[in-house]
């Protein structure tokens, strides 16, 4: 009998196990041990490592992981499912490789490198109810990570495991949060902070807030559009690396080119955001830095990147030098730093050469990657380029007055190159602005000229995404559901960063009637642009509630409501979700506010836009319960 202390400590224990094994072993023994071994040497093994994981033991269809940390596990965990729906997005369902997973942390034997304890068979326990492709967390494990992973978990309240002898409360990651998450992107939750509307700095008026309303409840009837086939969902793969881009600094001496500074800077991001291997963190993310100093750990933690580019633009006449730098962000490594000179004219392949040189640097240091840039696109005259950035740089959603300055801008640059590809794109979405928030008589008449306008660009570069982009928001406006769709997934195959077109690639599934996708497309625009426009923040409030998932539905309102404190249309989420939940003192201050500041809201056409009448209804009804 040994002699020897007994070796106890905390540990957050794993436990992952193949959906029916014995099932697939009978079916293609051979085939599903090699694609078994195949998703371990992919992916498991590697984001076991790299979640500074331990493969305690194998069991043929499992596996039984320790990790120093329970964020680490957890995150881990997510990034395995994520993966695997990934992997297994083209193999048909009956022979697909599936895993539960369950996470605890407690206390373990260790002896002879094996793990014992109640901490190890809570673990095993919660993995048996947890669904194919999920992740079931005891309380313990979940009061860990409260706060600190920026994704839904679900309360799945006190359950009876087999051979535990007090019942265990358990939190649930459904399958479709973990195939959505990006985890590298959600391990530090970002610090509160006062944000604004960062490209306009203009509060939203009380017209908005009515234009708003006609673009959310507006009473034509929606096309009769068939139920198509759930194309690709644009989500994220967990293994990706997540790159920022920080303001370029404008070393010119004149502050009247800051905007030349910020257009070559979301170029850039453009650029990388075209390799399907990256995550680009969006333009309005970064953009807080350019005012705000803060230190590299600050920035990682806030933006959750795993590489940092940064540079600095002095241009002089026609003369222009651009140096860029890649950090490893953790532990602030230079990877690669070089400097551009040239001439005006040849600014887009300065921006070319910096993407390849960042991409094909990340491709030696990290993972295989492909470049898609067109290296044969023609280039804009460099006048209309330079009309281009100082029009992007005033914006065309906040005022009537700035949309018009936009478009004159615009037109210009089209004067001079009709062909501009990007002009036009941007053209189309200043008209439909000027026509969804009601800056014009004729709104029909200007989305028919944008639409116009966003098929020009797309004849012209059928390889770009702004053109689909445009396309997609003007379809949205116009009810065409199936074509939006189109649109936008040829898009988001450009770009997959695209934050925008995500964005409205999930308010078009929600009006259709895919609330589920549509909160997916949502939350992963929002990570990749924490600073998206308040209606499209809006509408993952509205999906979650039509979900009926009003824990989450209340969240995304309460923080539109502490970003965006001129758009009141937040608190009709926020009221019909806090009713739901039965909270009705709460309920009813949101009621409050909305009587004060939207008088005209007529519940009768509230969401009369979305396809499936069931949700409008279901809308109405939290609000009635409020008090509405």
């Amino acid at each position: 009998m040994s002699t020897g202390l007994i070796e106890r400590h905390l540990a957050a224990i794993v436990a992952a196990d193949v959906v029916g094994y014995s099932r697939l072993m009978g079916v293609n023994e051979k085939g599903t041990l090699a694609a078994l071994k195949a998703h371990r040497l992919a992916l498991i093994d590697p984001l076991i490592a790299a979640h500074k994981g331990h493969i305690v033991k194998t069991t043929g269809d499992g596996l039984l992981l320790s990790f120093p940390s329970i964020v680490e596990a957890v995150s881990c965990a997510v990034a395995i499912q994520s993966g695997m729906a990934r992997r297994n997005k083209n193999i048909a369902a009956d022979v697909r490789i599936e895993f539960r997973i369950g996470v605890n942390l407690g206390d373990v034997i260790v002896e002879k490198g094996d793990v014992f304890g109640d901490g190890v068979n809570i673990a095993a326990r919660l993995e048996q109810i947890a669904p194919p492709g999920g992740i079931c967390l005891s309380e313990d494990a979940y009061r860990q990570v409260r706060g600190k992973l920026e994704i839904p978990i679900t309360d799945a309240g006190e359950q009876k495991l087999k051979n535990i002898s007090n019942p265990i409360r358990v939190y649930r990651i459904e399958p479709s949060v973990a195939a959505a998450v990006e985890p590298a992107a959600s391990l530090a939750q970002p610090r509160r902070r006062s944000l604004v509307w960062a490209s306009v700095g203009v509060a939203i008026t009380a017209a908005i807030a009515l234009a708003v309303i006609t673009w959310f409840s507006l009473s034509r009837a929606p096309h009769d559009v068939s139920q198509s086939a759930d194309p690709a969902k644009p989500i994220a793969s967990s293994a990706m690396p997540v790159i920022a881009v920080l303001p370029f600094a404008n070393q010119t001496g004149d502050e009247g080119q800051e905007y030349f500074a910020d257009g070559v800077t979301e170029e850039i991001i453009s650029a990388l955001g075209r390799f399907n291997t990256l995550r680009v963190i969006g333009r309005n993310a970064v953009l807080p830095y350019k005012k705000r100093p803060a230190t590299r750990e600050e920035i990682v933690s806030e933006l959750g990147a795993n590489y940092l580019v940064g540079g600095s633009v002095r241009r002089s006449g026609t003369r222009v030098r651009i140096a860029a730098e890649l950090t490893e962000s953790r532990v602030g490594t230079v990877m690669w730093t070089n400097h551009f000179d040239g001439e005006l004219a040849d600014i887009f392949e300065f921006q070319d050469s910096i993407a390849r040189r960042i991409a094909g640097t990340l491709a030696a240091n990290v993972a295989l990657i492909e470049g898609r840039r067109q290296l044969d696109q023609p280039r804009p005259n460099p006048t209309a380029f330079d009309l281009v950035l100082r029009a992007r740089a005033i914006g065309h959603g906040s005022s009537r007055t700035t949309n018009r300055q936009f478009r004159e801008l615009i037109t210009k640059a089209i004067e001079l190159d009709p062909n501009y590809a990007a002009a036009r794109a941007l053209l189309a979405e200043a008209l439909f602005s000027m026509a969804v928030l009601g800056w014009t008589e004729f709104p029909d008449q200007e989305l028919a000229r944008g639409a116009a306008e966003a098929r020009k660009a797309i004849t012209l570069a059928p390889n770009e995404p702004d053109g689909y982009r445009a396309l997609g928001y003007i379809l949205l406006a116009r009810t065409e559901y199936d074509q939006a769709k189109d649109a936008l997934k040829r898009a988001i195959e450009i770009n997959p960063s695209d934050a925008h077109a995500l964005a409205v690639w999930g308010s078009v599934q929600s009006f259709s009637g895919e609330v589920g996708g549509a909160t997916e497309s949502l939350q992963l625009a929002l990570k990749l642009d924490p600073m998206l426009e308040p209606k499209l923040v809006f509408d993952l409030a509205v999906a979650y509630y039509l979900a009926r998932r009003h824990e989450d539905a209340l969240r995304i309102a309460e923080r539109g409501l502490a970003r965006y404190p001129d758009f009141p249309m937040f608190n009709v989420p926020a009221a019909a979700a806090a009713a739901q939940l039965g909270r009705m003192e709460q309920a009813a201050r949101y009621v409050e506010v909305l009587r004060r500041r939207v008088p005209f809201l007529d519940l009768d056409k509230l969401g009369s836009r979305f396809k499936d009448p069931s949700h409008p209804e279901y809308l109405r009804e939290g609000l009635k319960a409020a008090g509405l």
